[in-house]
């Protein structure tokens, strides 16, 4: 039994922390953002459902007011009155605010709270319409339908938090009840609008706040998951992208497909494998470290694309650079690792090889290219003494 109430303690205990929002609240606080972005969302996807509905109800209160002309005798005159003139507030009110709906829904620098505010104004004309058409029901002694149909829509459609529920159902259900009582309608049937007026309130709440919670959970999970992914692409030493990260943003241009010039400079140390056996891995970390914050700090302003591939293997992509500029560009790297002066051996500096590859971006389908006539450079520099420079056929380095 005390197993019972606890289950049953746990549900209503979450119930409430969905009705009075506490849950959302939680989300928002850990997300900020979140809280505009998801009044944004439900501003459109009111304004959706809106659009939506007119049409049905459009079709729904032309044919009602059809029904009701032809139907309509002296007896229940003022009933037939009262109901056409509810199918025509729907009708001309709800249509006439949809459209503004629409329009403003199609202005993409949208105002949210004007648009909110058509919303609110078109369940206003709406109520009244279905009120009418209660009260006509009511007035010839028919238990009123449309009253569960009212609610029922309030309850699909709409997103409303508590506060718009109370100001749309309660008042709606309480003048139905009071119109009742006037023209005598059983208590039974009284009880019954009130139960389904109460399951339909928290039914509405809870969309709601499950509306809310789900939003705000997947960007979250959106938020999470790119992060995971930008921690998966970039090397956890230097920062730099890794291999992973390098291949997709190569593709990304590939998609693109600018009309811009595409080269790729590869560089490697000099004899680092020595400097491991000389050096602790600490200091072998070091150098690697400070060797890539050298080269960031020249290339910052000129690439798009830092990695590092394996090892003491790193390639920069730089988009839209003449020969000359891309040749001198490499040149000033290479000499500013020498020029920081990385103690090595016999008294010399830390130094790198630096081969390059350029392709013309409308016949940039495949990296690999590019990458091999990058390593081809690379190790024509090697061969002719390293520290230098690397690029078709010829090898540069400054005097």
């Amino acid at each position: 039994m005390s197993e019972f109430f606890k289950i049953l303690k746990s549900v209503v205990s979450d119930y409430g922390r969905h009705v009075t929002g506490s849950k959302i609240k939680e989300f928002e606080s850990e997300d900020p953002l979140s809280k505009t972005l998801l009044q944004q969302n439900l501003c459109a996807a009111n304004s959706k459902r809106i659009i939506s509905l007119s049409v049905p109800i459009a079709v729904i209160a032309i044919v009602s007011a059809v029904f009701i002309l032809i139907n309509m005798n002296l007896s229940s005159l003022a009933a037939g009155i009262i109901s056409l003139l509810g199918v025509l507030v729907i009708l001309f009110g709800c249509s006439f605010t949809a459209i503004m709906v629409f329009r403003e829904y199609r202005n993409k620098k949208s105002d949210i709270k004007k648009q909110d505010r058509y919303v609110m104004i078109f369940w206003s004309v709406f109520s009244v319409g279905m009120l009418l058409l209660c009260i006509s029901d009511f007035s010839i002694n028919v238990f009123p339908y449309r009253f569960y149909l009212y609610l029922i829509t309030m309850t699909v459609f709409p997103l409303f938090d508590i506060k718009k529920s109370i100001v749309f159902i309660i008042p709606f259900s309480l003048l139905n009840i009071v119109i009742g009582v006037i023209f005598g309608i059983d208590f039974y049937i009284l009880m019954i609008s009130v139960a389904f007026t109460a399951a339909y309130f928290m039914i509405s709440t809870l969309v709601y706040s499950s509306y809310c919670c789900i939003f705000i959970s997947d960007r979250q999970l959106n938020t999470a998951n790119e992060r995971c992914r930008q921690i998966n692409e970039k090397d956890s030493l230097t920062g730099l992208l890794n291999k992973k990260g390098l291949i997709r943003r190569l593709m990304d241009i590939i998609d693109r497909g600018t009309d811009k010039n595409i080269a790729a400079i590869f560089f490697d140390i000099d004899d680092f494998r020595q400097y491991n056996h000389i050096y602790t891995d600490t200091q072998s970390d070091e150098c690697l470290y400070n060797v890539c914050n050298c080269v960031r700090i020249i290339a910052k302003s000129k690439t798009d694309i830092i990695s590092r591939l394996s090892g003491d293997e790193f390639v920069i992509i730089v988009q839209d650079i003449s020969e000359y500029d891309l040749v001198y560009f490499a040149e000033q790297i290479r000499k500013s690792v020498e020029t920081m002066a990385l103690p090595f051996r016999d008294g010399k500096p830390v130094t790198i090889t630096v081969g390059i590859s350029s392709i013309i971006e409308d016949d940039f389908t495949d990296y690999t290219k590019l990458f091999n006539e990058a390593e081809d450079s690379l190790s024509l520099a090697k061969n002719n003494g390293k520290n230098c420079v690397g690029y078709m056929g010829n090898v540069f380095k400054a005097r």
